[in-house]
């Protein structure tokens, strides 16, 4: 599988899929990362009511980067590592 990075400038690292695979969401930890486009937080809290609806969700973090056209800040990334099993990104508009 190809991965394109649309980033300017280009990645110099090779992108690999995440390692980790899990059979449920049932017990996990979501992260919700909106881009601060006009609509991301409503789908991205729509999506994590359905998955809450449907799985036994511990908790969500939901963060908002502060711009759409530079990726999120480090302190943003560093807190939904230690805090999340899994992270939904989301684009609005």
């Amino acid at each position: 599988m190809i991965l394109m990075h649309p980033g300017n400038p280009p990645l110099d690292e090779e992108t690999r899929l995440a390692e980790r695979r899990y059979d449920s969401l049932d017990g996990l930890r979501l992260g919700l990362l909106g881009n601060a486009k006009l609509n991301a937080d409503n789908v991205l809290n729509a999506v994590g009511d359905l998955l809450a609806e449907r799985y036994n969700i511990v908790s969500v973090l939901h963060r908002t980067k502060p711009s759409f056209s530079h990726p999120a800040p480090d302190d943003i990334i560093e807190e939904m590592v230690a805090s999340c099993d899994i992270v939904i990104s989301g684009v609005g508009d």
